[in-house]
C-alpha cells in the first residue's frame, strides 16, 4: 500500500504554522506602546530606501515556493525546512513574548512614487512591534540554506547563486525600508546559528518522531 500524502509527519509539521500565526498577531496587538525600543548606531548610517519593497514582499513567495517543491520533490529537505521555520519561529516569538520589543525607525514621510506608496500601506497595516528577533531573517536563510543543502537542488549552481542573493537581498530589504535595526538582524542570524545545529544535527527530527508515534498511537487506539 502506497504511503498516504502528506504524511502524518508532514502534517504535523504543517499544523504549527496556524499556531504561529495566531500568536504572532496576539502579540502584534497586545504590544502596544510599553515597549523596548531596538536600536543601534549602525541604524543611523543605513539610508531609507523604498525600492526596496519588492525584495521585501518576495519572502512571502521565497518560502511557499521552496516549501511547497520540497513537499512534492524532497522528503528530506520539506523536513529540514520546516523544523527550521518552525523552532527559529517559536524562539523569535517567545523571545517577544517575554521581551515586548519595537522600532522607531520608520520614515515620518513617504515619497509619491509607487515603492514608497506600498512601503507606507505596509507599514500601516504592520506595527513596528515584535521586531527582535527578525523573522524575516530566519525565514529567509531557513530557505536559503534548505536549498543550498537539498539533495535535488545543491548540484544547481545558478538556483543556488540566486537562492542565496535573494536572502541576501532581503535581508537589506528589513534595514533598508527601516522595518527592523540591524540589531535584529543580528539576532535572526544567532537563532538560525542555533536552530540549523539543533535541526540538521537530527535532534529535531528526533523529537518530531516522538510526537509523531504519540499521535499514531493514539489513532489507532481508536480503532
Amino acid at each position: 500500500m502506497s504511503k498516504k500524502f502528506p504524511t502524518t509527519r508532514q502534517w504535523l509539521m504543517m499544523a504549527y504554522m496556524p499556531f504561529h500565526i495566531a500568536w504572532f498577531l496576539i502579540l502584534k496587538a497586545s504590544i502596544t506602546t510599553n515597549y523596548f525600543s531596538i536600536h543601534c548606531a549602525l541604524d543611523d548610517l543605513i539610508p531609507f530606501c523604498e525600492w526596496f519593497i519588492f525584495v521585501y514582499l518576495s519572502w512571502f513567495l521565497y518560502m511557499i515556493i521552496t516549501g511547497l517543491y520540497f513537499l512534492f520533490k524532497d522528503e528530506e529537505a520539506f523536513e529540514h525546512f520546516m523544523l527550521s521555520l518552525i523552532f527559529g519561529f517559536f524562539i523569535c516569538l517567545f523571545i517577544c513574548s517575554v521581551f515586548p520589543n519595537g522600532q522607531d525607525l520608520r520614515p515620518h514621510s513617504y515619497g509619491s512614487n509607487i515603492a514608497a506608496q506600498l512601503t507606507k500601506l505596509i507599514q500601516q497595516l504592520d506595527t513596528n512591534k515584535t521586531v527582535f528577533p527578525s523573522m524575516h531573517i530566519v525565514g529567509a536563510l531557513s530557505s536559503a540554506f534548505a536549498i543550498s543543502t537539498s539533495k535535488t537542488l545543491r548540484g544547481k549552481k545558478l538556483l543556488q547563486v540566486f537562492s542565496w542573493l535573494l536572502c541576501i537581498s532581503i535581508m537589506l530589504a528589513t534595514v533598508f525600508l527601516k522595518q527592523h535595526s540591524a540589531l535584529d538582524v543580528f539576532g535572526g542570524m544567532g537563532v538560525c546559528a542555533i536552530v540549523f545545529f539543533v535541526v540538521y544535527k537530527g535532534y529535531a527530527g528526533k523529537l518530531l518522531t516522538k510526537i509523531e508515534n504519540a499521535v499514531v498511537k493514539k489513532q489507532n487506539g481508536k480503532h
